[in-house]
């Protein structure tokens, strides 16, 4: 984002301001960029231009089901030692 991109004024709610102001001290940005960013990924595109909402989804798709597969073998190794130590 340059200085030449276009400004426009926006009326929030004072809440929503605080919301926003909170947020982007917690992700060290300004507040302009946190609204920015949180528009680019409301409307499924990457704030880096590496990929939209699609590819984001199928990365929490994998991660879930590697967390899937470590629960499960936990789960059967609890079950195993169960068995042994009746």
């Amino acid at each position: 984002m340059t200085r030449d991109d276009p400004h426009f004024r926006l009326r929030i709610p004072e809440d929503l301001k605080r919301e926003i102001e909170t947020a982007a001290r917690a992700n060290s940005r300004t507040i302009t960029s946190e609204v920015v960013y949180r528009l680019e990924q409301s409307f499924g595109r990457s704030a880096t231009g590496k990929g939209g909402l699609v590819e984001e989804i199928e990365a929490i798709r994998m991660r879930l089901a590697h967390v899937q597969d470590l629960l499960q073998k936990q789960e059967l190794g609890t079950s195993s030692q169960n068995h042994e130590n009746p």
